[in-house]
């Protein structure tokens, strides 16, 4: 029988495994007791010769046969050969667990789509299940041995109600020297066709439904036939075997107490008994005795394939499904939740218990109280650093109002929480920490540029910092920037703010309050991006006059070679036109040389529809078309 010893483990504890170790059924000291008292046995009787009956000399011979085998016994790779051994036991024993075969969906389907409360349509529910699990009887009673002990003829399954006697007589019909697993399941589909054409099923579309659970269960139950006719090839197993049992017969010399005053390799503490020899037997042969006990599934070992219980649980399941159970669902009423609130109850002791329902790790960040507007604004792309006078300077930003629900209030029952302000605190610190160690100075080589989008109200001010001062046209009420390079603080003045006019970049729109949209926020057109440090103006100034004058020299080049390109193409379409005007000189002249080859042309262009060419000849131009009156033939 299966051992099931999930309730010990249901709850973890220190002790919980160790309770295990106690139980007998199914246990590793089962496995493993008779194997360990032969060797402890045989170890034994080698050590009391050894001790007792050999005489010096022989003594030293048998010391360093014992250095030698314990030098040597390394050679055998036990750890190597049992690891692929049990993996590839266990993930056999796993998928034939899984294709077992249980009937569950076929009976479901059955009593959904084979309808009718007639005697008739009864039976053909109870037989087309029935069939399903006859053929998981015969399959069951060829590869287990505990289902071979319950069937061992035919008749015993004639007699236990899963075959009747007629049935049995069609089935014997049948003789030629393979299995015959497939009889059943073809009478199953053989009676859900008799079904679809006597209306008992609706539609075409659920007798294929059914037909497919059936086709499921006769697939999984034809794998567990192919695993038991091709197991892992026998050497496998047979290399596993010797390589263990070899190593512990080795470990009988090896692992010996060597007690000779003179011996090179004496033993510092002699036990008598070998403890961590025993230790490693019972690890190693446990081991492998695993890889034994799963590798047929099939058989008689305690924690095998419960097939007998398997058989008795899908008949007497199946049955009742498609009999008891079909088409009976309860009244329908309105639940106790219809009205109210949906909350579910739990008992007075369970209801103790915290739940922990599924949520964001992060969903519960708030932002700081003293943060009423969040700023957002495009992305900055480090590897195309912004120049003076670049286009990507001008973006759109806009301005979102923060609702109380997403700000961390304090009266939050003591309990401080982790938010977004912190987070960007400790993480503009970080920034400034490395910017104060890789700070460049004036007269160096200056780097590539990363600018903040937190700033990007700043930046036509500081550019224009110097020059404000000395004209004192700026206050310094004026340079208003964010506590934080993403949010608002609420005590600014955000539709008060200007721009220097005389900066040749765009201003910044005035932000109203109000909007169109579902959410109140407040969109500015035309932004500039610059640094959010005021330490690093002079060198930005420096670093943005080099690059600005590369620039200049980059465009100037660049427009340079578009106006030869422009130049090049107005004289080749000069040209061109040119000629074109050439061909119609010589056109008109040949037209008014030959005036009766012209006549032809319109008269066959007139002729039926000026929608349909002369498939041969392409009327002329318009141009050269003549008047009605000369269209008119010459006087004879």
């Amino acid at each position: 029988m299966t051992i099931n010893y999930n309730l010990a483990v249901s709850t973890s504890k220190p002790w919980t495994l160790f309770k295990l170790l106690l139980k007998w059924r199914g246990s590793i000291w089962k496995s493993v007791i008779l194997e360990l008292a032969v060797w402890l046995m045989l170890y034994g009787i080698i050590s009391v010769i050894y001790r007792t009956a050999l005489n010096p000399t022989q003594q030293r011979v048998f010391e360093r046969v014992v250095q030698y085998c314990d030098d040597r016994l390394k050679y055998i790779p036990l750890n190597f050969m049992l690891g692929f051994f049990v993996t590839a036991v266990v993930n056999r024993w796993t998928y034939l667990y899984q294709i077992i075969g249980f009937i569950d969906n076929i009976g479901l389907m059955t009593a959904e789509y084979v309808r009718g409360r007639t005697e008739q349509a009864r039976m053909y529910r109870r037989n087309i299940v029935r069939y399903c699990e006859l053929a998981q009887v015969l399959v069951f009673r060829d590869i287990s041995m505990r289902t071979r002990r319950r069937f061992p003829t035919l008749d015993t399954v004639v007699a236990s109600g899963f075959m009747m006697p007629h049935e049995k007589e069609r089935y014997d019909e049948i003789q030629y020297k393979y299995s015959k697993y497939w009889v059943p399941f073809q009478w199953a589909l053989s009676l859900t066709y008799d079904a679809r054409t006597k209306g008992l099923i609706e539609s075409d579309y659920y007798q294929v439904v059914v037909q497919d659970e059936i086709k499921k269960f006769r697939t999984g139950l034809a794998w567990i036939c192919n695993y038991d006719w091709v197991p892992i090839p026998i050497m496998y197993p047979q290399l596993v075997c010797l390589a263990v049992h070899t190593y512990f017969l080795v470990c009988l010399l090896a692992r010996q107490y060597v007690v000779s005053e003179h011996a090179n390799n004496k033993t510092e503490i002699d036990l008598y008994f070998p403890i961590m020899s025993t230790l490693q037997f019972i690890f190693y042969m446990g081991w492998m005795k695993v890889a034994e006990a799963m590798l047929n599934p099939f058989g008689e070992d305690d924690d095998d394939f419960e097939c007998n219980a398997l058989i008795d649980r899908n008949i007497t399941m199946v049955l009742m499904m498609v009999d008891q159970g079909y088409d009976r669902p309860p009244a329908l009423k309105r639940d106790d939740f219809w009205d109210e609130e949906v909350e579910p109850l739990y008992s007075e002791q369970s209801a103790k218990i915290p739940n922990n329902p599924l949520k964001g790790s992060v969903s519960d960040v708030k932002l700081p109280e003293y943060i009423h507007e969040i700023k957002m604004v495009p992305h900055c792309d480090d590897t195309s650093p912004l120049v003076p006078g670049d286009d990507l300077r001008k973006r759109r930003i806009s301005v979102v109002p923060v609702k109380p629900s997403d700000q961390q209030h304090p009266s939050n029952h003591g309990r401080n929480r982790t938010s977004l302000g912190n987070i960007d605190m400790f993480r503009s610190f970080k920034h400034k920490i490395e910017r104060s160690f890789s700070k460049p100075h004036l007269n160096e080589d200056l780097g590539r540029k990363t600018f903040s989008h937190g700033m990007l109200e700043n930046m036509d001010i500081e550019r224009n910092k110097s020059a404000t001062k000395l004209s004192g046209e700026m206050s310094p009420a004026n340079n208003n920037s964010f506590s934080n390079s993403a949010f608002v603080n609420s005590g600014e003045d955000l539709s008060g703010r200007t721009l220097d006019t005389s900066s040749s970049h765009p201003q910044l729109s005035t932000l109203k309050r109000g909007s169109d949209h579902r959410f109140q926020h407040h969109v500015l057109d035309d932004v500039l991006e610059d640094d959010e440090s005021d330490e690093n103006q002079m060198t930005l100034r420096k670093k943005e006059c080099n690059s600005s004058s590369n620039y200049n020299e980059e465009k100037e080049k660049e427009k340079e070679k578009e106006k030869e390109k422009t130049e090049e193409e107005n004289k080749n379409e000069e040209i061109k036109k040119d000629d074109e005007k050439e061909e119609e000189q010589k056109q008109d002249e040949e037209a008014r040389r030959s005036p009766e080859r012209g006549a032809f042309f319109i008269g066959v262009v007139r002729s039926e529809s000026e929608d349909q060419p002369h498939p041969h000849f392409r009327p002329p131009l318009n141009r050269f078309r003549r008047s009605p009156a000369q269209q008119q033939p010459p006087p004879e």
